[in-house]
């Protein structure tokens, strides 16, 4: 059986938080607000359709197993 690797959420959140300040800096509140919109928009569209990044963890271990 392998190990499970541990999930870093605080680091990874603060990554995806400095990634964020670098795109957005220097960006008007107009700007800031339509990035935020459109990224919302996308994750609302990808909801609708049952899409997700990756399948769940079960379904790639049964997909490996055949």
């Amino acid at each position: 059986m392998s190990k499970t690797k541990p999930i870093r959420a605080v680091e990874m959140v603060r990554q995806i938080r400095d990634e964020l300040v670098r795109e957005l800096a220097g960006k008007s509140k107009a700007e800031i607000i339509a990035f935020y919109s459109k990224a919302g928009n996308a994750a609302r569209e990808l909801a609708k359709r049952g899409a997700s990044a990756s399948p769940p963890p079960n379904k790639r271990v049964e997909s490996a197993r055949r």
